[in-house]
């Protein structure tokens, strides 16, 4: 029976030294950051991203030679990860641009899947001075904050009702399909929390601060999703792409084209029912 104890360790340690030297960066300025745009209009990359992204790539290599690792600033190798039992996915500065802002809603992100399945996810809010970890197994669903004094506190989901949600949405790419959400859902301004990063928003979700995230387009990728999707499924929430069919872990297609529904998890069939109508009119369902 796998535990991943040797996993997390290492990993846990990789993501604290990588946000040391994420914040060195952002302290420097944006002279020392130097923010550029990525050829396919991606979004931003900096200098942190791509040092981190070597750094983590190749200690992952080095602890587990016969395991695939797909990275975000890492040459697409999909077809050498494609078949490979355990791939870990890394997105090194998830958040760039707030990141690049000095702002602290910005995550380093390792997670690691099995099988296509994330069992194991570390998100590391380093400007925020929070390192959530989740083991997700049907042996073990275990997920836990640590301040940074420290001290590790289990991760526990809301319990608020369908009418009582709290919405946690993109600080930088706001949508009107969001305000479409909030209206269908009776989701008033001051319960939106906007902030950056798939895994900072999860993460408030996986504390119990919010309560539901919807991301209405294409964009997010493997490695933007599989550490935050293990945090969450390890507490009892609930991620899914827009039409409610399991995300896809698969290095040979990187993006989730349908959408991304995460949430505390009691209301989620509830809250997919309400939102589809919308997902209709936005889309044509890929499932018929």
């Amino acid at each position: 029976m796998a535990t991943f104890d040797h996993e997390l360790r290492l990993v846990l340690s990789l993501a604290r030294e990588a946000g040391a030297t994420a914040l060195a960066y952002q302290t420097g300025g944006a002279d020392v950051m130097q923010a550029q745009d990525k050829p396919d209009d991606a979004g931003p990359v900096t200098r942190a991203d791509t040092e981190i992204n070597a750094r983590l790539v190749a200690a992952l290599k080095a602890a587990f030679p016969h395991d695939a690792v797909v990275a975000e600033e890492s040459p697409d190798d999909a077809a050498a990860a494609a078949g490979v039992p355990r791939c870990w996915y890394v997105d090194p500065i998830d958040g760039t641009a707030e990141y690049a802002r000095g702002e602290t809603c910005w995550a380093i992100q390792i997670g690691l899947c099995v099988a296509g399945e994330p069992v194991l996810g570390v998100v590391h809010e380093a400007g925020a001075g929070r390192l959530s970890w989740g083991i997700c197994t049907p042996d073990r669903r275990e997920a836990f904050v640590i301040d940074d004094g420290g001290a590790a506190t289990p991760l526990r989901t809301s319990a608020r009702s369908l009418a009582e949600l709290r919405l946690v949405s993109s600080l930088s790419h706001a949508s009107p399909k969001t305000l479409e959400v909030m209206q269908v859902l009776g989701i008033p301004p001051e319960r939106n929390l906007r902030l950056g990063s798939v895994g900072v928003k999860v993460g408030t979700i996986a504390r119990g601060e919010a309560d539901l995230y919807v991301h209405p387009r294409s964009g997010t990728k493997l490695w933007d999703t599989c550490a935050p999707w293990a945090l969450l499924r390890a507490v009892g929430g609930a991620v899914t792409d827009l039409w409610g069919h399991p995300l896809v872990y698969d290095p040979r297609r990187l993006g989730h084209d349908n959408g991304l529904v995460a949430s505390h998890g009691p209301h989620h069939a509830e809250i997919l029912a309400a939102i589809r109508p919308l997902v209709d009119t936005w889309y044509r369902s890929p499932h018929g």
